[in-house]
């Protein structure tokens, strides 16, 4: 291009180089030398290999070990002690005790297990036959536990804590992929844009560069030279902020992209998005289909409120539980084994049993942690409906700016044009000696004015787009 403009320049045709450098570089295209980063790309990059994605990943893991953890609640249980005492060469006593306790849901332990006890100095209430005790039983609980109880309440919001961490997992996702869609469509801006200045800095330079050499023979007043320099420089001005802007943008870009092995990909520094005209025709093939009231139910984090609402009322429940006495009660058959056979002396007035009861008088800490659980829940039932109204008003204020921006790019798209054409025109006339120099810049700065305005509007319609889909907590699916 600066080689076609040495020969031109020597013509003193100014209208000729300012219709080349307009139809040469407004016109851009998409550089084929440059490889094109899509937000798809960085988008599977984030769910795959950002670390907030790891996290997500790891809290359904926590999720499951919870539940495996609360299973062992219901995990049977084999104990076995051996007392002995020994002293001046007699053997005082022996006391042996095993068994093996199986939990079950109904909150009922079953046991059974072997006692054997010798001894010079046993205790008559710790003698057993010769042949040693077997012994079987129920615990049975008749107040307290009946219904619930701890290692119930655990499994069940253990079993809870897993679609909890699922709706977690969701909503860190769908934040983590909004603040990359922001990012990347802010990205695409500031390329745009920096193409933009970058393209009027040719023009504006060669204007300049025919004014200079027209005045120089005499054909415009040296004053001209003046005018097209601010224009110059008031480009350069503005390709610089663009090109800080854009550099800052791409490395945050790249902050959100990583590699399998937890480094940092460089794709968006040595990247481009896509030109904006591009963008303007893949509007067309985006379409919103959304059931708006279904989705701002099944958002991910009104779903974390249900959980936790649901986690509250087991304890809630576990709570009301204490307010019964608590009733324990336990029966073991004896049997003495002979020569092996477990039942030939088997009699149902060989046994152990006994009752426990225990009741607090006045049952204050229950009846207020059932208060504050009450309270918890009202809470949290405030938050659900107020979170879930919000989501929906977001939704359909967002659907409307989706769909305003759409008519504002056709309006901005022909407005682009008439300004084009208005600048050609004003080229002409000047010239012709029709028109000043002023109004030629005037006219195309209102054109780069333009063309910016039409590129925010593009990426607000994007960020429109998916800040919907982020409202209905579906950036996961997209």
């Amino acid at each position: 291009m600066d080689t076609l403009y040495k020969y031109i320049l020597p013509i003193k045709s100014l209208a000729i180089v300012c219709l080349l450098s307009i139809s040469c570089n407004f016109g851009y295209s998409q550089n084929d030398a440059e490889a094109i980063l899509l937000l798809d790309e960085v988008m599977n990059n984030v769910k795959d290999y950002h670390p907030i994605s790891r996290q997500a990943e790891i809290l359904i893991l926590r999720a499951d070990a919870e539940v495996l953890k609360a299973k062992g609640g219901f995990d049977p249980v084999v104990t076995q002690s051996l007392n002995q005492k020994y002293y001046d060469d007699k053997s005082y006593y022996s006391l042996f005790n095993g068994e093996i306790k199986i939990p079950l849901w109904p909150g009922i332990d079953i046991k059974t297990g072997y006692e054997s006890n010798n001894g010079v100095f046993l205790g008559q209430e710790n003698s057993t036959p010769n042949n040693g005790l077997i012994f079987g039983g129920v615990a049975i609980p008749l107040g307290q536990g009946l219904l619930i109880d701890e290692r119930r309440a655990d499994f069940k919001n253990a079993k809870i804590g897993q679609n909890l961490a699922n709706a977690e997992s969701q909503n860190l996702l769908n934040d983590l992929l909004f603040a990359t869609t922001s990012i990347y469509w802010d990205w695409f801006k500031a390329h745009n844009v920096r193409k933009i200045f970058q393209a009027s800095l040719v023009n504006v330079t060669a204007r300049y560069e025919g004014v200079v050499f027209n005045a120089a023979t005499g054909d415009r007043p040296q004053i001209d030279t003046v005018e097209a320099k601010i224009l110059v420089q008031n480009i350069a001005l503005g390709l610089n902020q663009s090109e800080t802007e854009y550099r800052n943008i791409s490395n945050l870009l790249a902050s959100f992209m990583w590699t399998e092995d937890l480094t940092q990909d460089p794709k968006p520094l040595t990247s481009i998005p896509n030109e904006y005209l591009i963008e303007i025709e893949n509007l067309a093939a985006e379409s919103l289909t959304l059931p708006i009231d279904e989705l701002a139910a099944s958002h991910p984090y009104l779903e974390q409120l249900r959980q936790k609402i649901a986690q509250t009322t087991v304890e809630k429940r576990l709570k009301q539980d204490k307010l019964k006495p608590m009733i324990n009660l336990h029966y073991n058959p004896l049997v003495e084994p002979i020569r092996g056979d477990l039942f030939s002396n088997y009699t149902i007035n060989n046994y152990k049993w006994g009752v426990e009861f225990k009741m607090p008088l006045f049952l204050r800490r229950e009846r207020g942690d059932i208060r504050l659980a009450d309270l918890k829940i009202q809470e949290m039932n405030l938050e659900l409906q107020f979170k879930s109204a919000d989501l929906y008003n977001k939704m359909n204020a967002y659907i409307v700016q989706w769909e305003n921006t759409l008519d504002q790019i056709k309006i901005f798209q022909e407005a682009v044009d008439l300004y084009e054409k208005m600048l050609i025109s004003e080229q002409r006339l000047f010239e012709q000696g029709e028109s000043s120099l002023f109004l030629v810049n005037s006219r195309e700065q209102s054109y780069i004015n333009a063309k910016v305005k039409l590129i925010e509007l593009i990426a607000k319609n994007k960020m429109a787009y998916y800040a919907l889909y982020y409202y209905a907590g579906r950036l996961v699916t997209l």
